[in-house]
């Protein structure tokens, strides 16, 4: 849970962008869509307010546990994350969102419109993950970014979203997030949550996916060694 001392923000500035391209690889790659989308964006431009909420959490670690980390408040048992995070003393939890008003909109969209707004709603996502990213490298001076997402990669559970939403509370209420038990899906759907941290490397969840053809790919998948 954010504490008065706990370094922490909430970026509400942010608007969608004058075309798609800015959000990099799109989810369908239909033209169809994609020409509606363009037709609707301004819009959706008028009502759209994404958000991204984020803190600074100090990452904690014992020699008898070197698979399990503390972050923040938070628990973690994971071995991935434990590899990542190894040399580091913070990370960055985070939440960015469509936010409720854009889905709002979307859903009342008639069927035929569903696929353009999917794709409007995507962008949303991305340039709040974008201004968020931008942000923590700015204040913090760091050099790059890495990210990790739970329920992307099997080596990082779902469930883990709970933690997230816990490290970071009360920004996912503020922002209109919400999160479902036991499946914990967030609402509004076009969202995500997970840690940014400091790296070199620059791990992003994709390096590990097994989805080659996956069209939101943004990194060639690492070689695995046995």
């Amino acid at each position: 849970m954010i504490s008065a001392s706990t370094p922490a923000g909430l970026i509400t500035d942010i608007f969608l962008p004058p075309g798609l391209e800015s959000a990099g690889p799109l989810p369908l790659k239909s033209k169809t869509a994609k020409m509606a989308a363009r037709e609707l964006l301004e819009e959706a431009a008028a009502i759209a307010r994404p958000r991204a909420g984020w803190r600074l959490a100090l990452i904690d670690r014992s020699e008898e546990e070197p698979e399990a980390l503390n972050i923040g408040e938070a628990r973690f048992d994971n071995p991935l994350l434990a590899e990542n995070l190894k040399d580091l003393g913070r990370a960055f939890p985070f939440i960015a969102t469509e936010g409720p008003e854009l889905a709002m909109w979307a859903e009342a969209l008639p069927a035929r419109k569903r696929a353009a707004a999917f794709l409007i709603r995507y962008a949303a996502l991305k340039e709040a993950e974008r201004r968020l990213e931008e942000l923590l490298i700015e204040r913090f001076d760091l050099k790059s970014l890495g990210a990790m997402s739970p329920g992307v990669l099997p080596e990082w559970p779902l469930a883990a979203q709970k933690s997230i939403f816990e490290l970071l509370n009360p920004l996912p209420a503020v922002m209109g997030v919400s999160l479902s038990e036991p499946s914990m899906w967030m609402s509004p759907s076009m969202s995500s949550s997970g840690l940014f941290f400091e790296t070199e490397a620059g791990f992003h969840n994709c390096l590990l996916c097994p989805l080659d053809n996956c069209p939101l790919r943004r990194f060639e998948r690492a070689k695995r060694t046995a």
